[in-house]
């Protein structure tokens, strides 16, 4: 069994987060964003769930919400465009940023539609919500 089979059946896998400096994630928008509510370091925190695919296959992606708005200033684009986020900012770092770019590598962009319109499957939206809430309720 391969580390991601292992990681889906341990729960969890269908999550992404942004938590090193310069950490980068390249996707495909595949989905409506998601309000999740939960608890970061015992205070109320609220995250969007942007359901993307990466060359790993679909995740869903847990943003801040600065992040999410400026990403949905490009829903125009979501169909023929993919995007790259990057951190900038250690772990626990008050003054961490987000970058979000249009990815111009067009051959990258076709392969993440590829995988998309390949093993995508809506339903998997809710899964990865649920595994979402519950990490964020730890």
């Amino acid at each position: 069994m391969s580390w991601k089979d292992k990681m889906k059946e341990f729960g969890g896998a269908d999550l992404a987060f942004l938590s090193e400096d310069g950490e980068v994630i390249q996707f495909v928008v595949v989905g409506e964003p998601v309000l999740l509510e939960g608890k970061y370091k015992g205070k109320p925190s609220e995250k969007i769930g942007c359901p993307i695919v990466t060359f790993d296959g679909f995740v869903l992606f847990v943003a801040g919400k600065r992040l999410a708005r400026r990403l949905s200033k490009y829903e125009s684009n979501f169909k023929t465009d993919s995007f790259l986020a990057i951190r900038h900012g250690e772990q626990d770092d008050k003054d961490t940023s987000y970058e979000l770019k249009v990815n111009d590598n067009k051959d990258y962009t076709a392969k993440l539609f590829e995988i998309a319109k390949r093993d995508f499957k809506p339903a998997m939206i809710a899964e990865a919500v649920e595994a979402a809430k519950d990490v964020m309720q730890g």
